[in-house]
């Protein structure tokens, strides 16, 4: 084997390893994010860094009141904290996990209470969704509205949810609602030390 093929090879088991490091110790795998992160503040007019404007513009219209919905009809079901279905006018339904955060699991701490809360605010109501892809479970992964409100920054604001900042980075209201729901210690945040459902579902082997 030639000498690139072999450095190749080695290099390609390194980042086998370092993600599934990652994924062993966190949940979650960005060590490529923090790679590209210095290329971006490096090159001022770099393509990465336009994409990265893009992408941060599209998170500040999902924060606010958009004019377009991709989704809209009535809440027939609360799965958990962060996962609702709702029927539309044709009577067909979706499955939606809110976009950008993450909530207890039904068997974790607290877990209950999110998905009561958030039951106790959208069960039988109408709601909006903006649509930010579909995951690996055909769930719609949306920003959901009621009444113009954000329900996903509510969530967080709340202490019901955790800003899920490995699939969300440029949700910075996210970020500063779960920065001010744990310095008032509401609702997850009143325990001393809550663990992020992602930690929860490694070690408990979940999806």
């Amino acid at each position: 084997m030639k000498r690139p093929a072999r450095q190749l090879l080695r290099l390609g088991v390194i980042l086998a390893a370092l993600t599934l490091w990652q994924w062993y110790q966190h949940g979650e795998v960005d060590w490529h994010q923090r790679i590209l992160a210095p290329l971006i503040d490096r090159e001022e007019n770099s393509g990465l860094q336009v994409a990265t404007r893009q992408v941060q513009a599209l998170g500040d219209k999902r924060e606010r009141t958009p004019a377009h919905f991709d989704l809209s009809g009535r809440v027939v079901r609360v799965a958990d904290g962060d996962t609702l279905s709702l029927l539309d006018a044709d009577n067909e339904q979706y499955r939606v996990r809110l976009y950008g955060i993450d909530a207890p699991e039904r068997d974790q701490h607290y877990g209950e209470r999110a998905a009561g809360a958030l039951a106790a605010r959208v069960a039988n109501q109408h709601v909006d969704a903006v649509v930010v892809d579909t995951d690996d479970y055909g769930r719609k992964v949306a920003t959901v509205y009621l009444d113009g409100e954000n329900l996903n920054l509510w969530l967080v604001e709340q202490g019901h949810a955790w800003w899920y900042r490995y699939h969300a980075r440029h949700e910075h209201r996210l970020e500063s609602a779960e920065q001010a729901a744990r310095a008032a210690q509401r609702g997850l945040w009143q325990a001393s030390d809550p663990q992020p459902p992602w930690d929860w579902r490694r070690d408990a082997r979940l999806p």
